[in-house]
C-alpha cells in the first residue's frame, strides 16, 4: 500500500468575510497575525494542494492521510471552504483520513457547534465503534496490512499566547486496547494525530505550543510492534527515532505541505514485511510535488 501523509495546509479566507462578532479573544490576536504577515505563507496553499492531487494520482496513492490544521481561525466558513479544496484530493473518501488541528478548533463555537466534524466527519469513521471512548475518539480504520487509529489532541486555546494540546485519558486507555487487540497481530499500526509527543531532536516541545501529555501519549504506544506515528503542527518536516522512549516505531512529522519555502510530506510504501519511507518536496519553479530523490523538472 502507498500512503501520503501530510498536513497543515492552512487556508484562510480573506479576512474581510469574518463577521464583526467574531473579532473577540484569540480570533482577533490570530487575525493581527495574518496581517502582521503570517497569511502571507499561505496564500497559494490552495494552488498546491491541487498540485499534491496531481501528484497522488501519478504516484498510485491508495491512502491518504492528513494530520490537521485545515484553517487559520477554526471558523465555519473556513471548515466549509476547506472542505470544498480538499474534496477533490479526498477521493475515493474512503481512502482518505483525517484529524482536526488546533486551529480547526481554534475557538470553543467551533465544539459547540461540532462544525469539524461537521464538514470533515466523512474521513473520521470507525471500522470498531467499540472503542470510541470520547465522542467518536480514537477511531479506527482498517486495511488489508495496515490499521490507522486516530487521536485528537487539538483543542481551543482561549489565551493567546498558548497553543498546546492534550489526550484525554480515555482516549489513552482506548488506543492502549486498541493496540494489543489480537485482531491486529502481525498489521502496521499508524497512530494519527496533530500535536507531536517530540521535537526533531528527540526533545518535548514547549508546554505553551507541544502536547502536554507527549510522554503518557508514548507510553500508550510502546506495545506497537510495527507502525509509526504521525503528526503535524510543527512546520518543518522530520522523523524522529524513538528507540531511547522504549518504542519500535518512529515519529513523523509531515510539517505544512503550503508553507511557502517550507512544503513538505511524507511518502510510505508498505508491504507486509517491510515499510520505505520517501520524503516530498514542492519545485516552486514548474509548481509541482515531487519525491526529494527525484532529479528536478
Amino acid at each position: 500500500m502507498r500512503i501520503l501523509h501530510f498536513s497543515d495546509p492552512h487556508f484562510d479566507l480573506s479576512l474581510h468575510t469574518i463577521p464583526w462578532r467574531k473579532w473577540f479573544g484569540k480570533r482577533a490576536i490570530g487575525a493581527l497575525n495574518l496581517l502582521g504577515g503570517r497569511g502571507h505563507y499561505f496564500d497559494e496553499a490552495e494552488e498546491k494542494i491541487d498540485a499534491l492531487r496531481r501528484f497522488k494520482e501519478s504516484q498510485g496513492v491508495e491512502l491518504t492521510i492528513c494530520t490537521g490544521d485545515y484553517t487559520a481561525l477554526g471558523l465555519r466558513a473556513e471548515l466549509e471552504n476547506a472542505a470544498e479544496i480538499i474534496a477533490l484530493l479526498a477521493q475515493p473518501p474512503e481512502r482518505y483520513i483525517t484529524v482536526p488541528g488546533n486551529h480547526d478548533i481554534y475557538c470553543f463555537d467551533v465544539l459547540h457547534g461540532d462544525h469539524f466534524r461537521e464538514y470533515f466527519g466523512r474521513y473520521m469513521h470507525s471500522d470498531w465503534p467499540q472503542y470510541a471512548v470520547d465522542d467518536g475518539w480514537p477511531f479506527v480504520r482498517l486495511f488489508d496490512e495496515l490499521v490507522v487509529i486516530g487521536i485528537n489532541s487539538a483543542k481551543p486555546n482561549p489565551l493567546p499566547w498558548r497553543s498546546d494540546g492534550h489526550i484525554p485519558p480515555v482516549q489513552l486507555e482506548a488506543l492502549e486496547q486498541i493496540i494489543a487487540d489480537p485482531r491486529l497481530e502481525g498489521r502496521w499500526i499508524f497512530v494519527i494525530t496533530h500535536y507531536a509527543a517530540r521535537l526533531a531532536d528527540g526533545r518535548p516541545d514547549t508546554p505553551s505550543h507541544g502536547l502536554r501529555n507527549a510522554d503518557a501519549f508514548l507510553q500508550a504506544c510502546r506495545g506497537i510492534k510495527k507502525g509509526a506515528i504521525l503528526n503535524g503542527h510543527i512546520h518543518r518536516c522530520y522523523r524522529t527515532d524513538l528507540s531511547g522512549e522504549g518504542l519500535s516505531v518512529d515519529l513523523f512529522c509531515a510539517g505544512s505541505a503550503t508553507m511557502q519555502g517550507r512544503e513538505c510530506f511524507w511518502l510510505f510504501d508498505v508491504t507486509p514485511e517491510q515499510i520505505f519511507v520517501h520524503r516530498g518536496l514542492y519545485d516552486s519553479e514548474c509548481k509541482e510535488y515531487r519525491l526529494a530523490s527525484d532529479a528536478p523538472s
